[in-house]
């Protein structure tokens, strides 16, 4: 098999003027990350679902950024070709410009392209900053899962026109300095297909709906093999939960009486 080019924003771009869907998937581990790179992945994001799914964090608020790079190094084994992104959790991004910048050339130098932050209109100097130096930046619009408890919840956003217009405002000024993808989580279907229609920017949705130029996805959503509730704007490809609840049924003793029932599988 021909080895794959490597994936930059420009070919994003390119995929976005010829009308092409842009496909994205979030990793946290060298399996999925493989998987992804197998399949043809433009963009694979180590996010933070990865710590919380895995290690049973019960928010991104706990994230540690020592985790995430953590994860960030797993993905990195195994994919290389797709435009590879790495989360900036809690308040690596937004205490000092200087602190923004020292973390996102944390994850540039482990072998990331860029880096995914949720923003807010007061951490338009860090982003700034950070894209001043040459790191990518993918801000993250809508529900922005790390402020949870500011917005009481993980409640669809953009769904009144006040709040598609504070949105739509704020990706504008992201836009001004300097970011070229915005993906939207769980906002109105209505607002993606217009941002995606007049912002000159890639618009990507995660249970936005399909009007963006392209779709994410969280991989362990799409195997069906979350820790945690997935929402239900989001829809499961497989279901690797049940298939390891059936593998660990049959292997370990059933409510601790008589023999263990395992059965062993002979691998070549």
């Amino acid at each position: 098999m021909a080895a794959r080019r490597k994936t930059r924003i420009k070919h994003l771009f390119e995929k976005k003027a010829k009308g092409e869907r842009i496909v994205g998937m979030e990793c946290h581990d060298t399996p999925s990350a493989a998987m992804a790179e197998a399949l043809g992945a433009d963009i694979v994001h180590c996010g933070s679902p990865g710590p919380m799914g895995l290690f049973g964090h019960k928010s991104m608020a706990t994230v540690d950024y020592e985790e995430q790079l953590y994860m960030l190094q797993a993905v990195l084994r195994g994919a290389q070709s797709p435009l590879l992104i790495c989360n900036m959790p809690n308040t690596t991004v937004g205490v000092s410009i200087e602190e923004s910048v020292r973390n996102a050339a944390r994850a540039v130098k482990l072998g990331a392209d860029g880096v995914h932050i949720e923003p807010t209109f007061g951490m338009i100097p860090h982003v700034k900053a950070i894209i001043d130096v040459g790191i990518p930046v993918i801000g993250h619009f809508g529900v922005q899962s790390e402020r949870a408890v500011m917005h009481s919840g993980y409640a669809p956003a953009g769904t009144t026109a006040a709040e598609a217009e504070e949105i739509v405002a704020l990706v504008r000024q992201c836009i001004d300095v300097g970011v070229s993808v915005a993906l939207f989580e769980h906002t109105s279907e209505e607002l993606v297909k217009w941002c995606t229609g007049n912002l000159p920017i890639i618009i990507g949705s995660l249970g936005s709906g399909p009007h963006a130029d392209f779709i994410y996805h969280i991989s362990c959503d799409v195997a069906g093999n979350s820790a945690f509730r997935m929402p239900a704007s989001r829809e499961a490809f497989g279901n690797v939960w049940k298939n390891m609840e059936d593998a660990y049924g049959a292997y370990l003793p059933l409510r601790g009486t008589g023999p263990s029932r395992s059965r062993r599988i002979r691998t070549a």
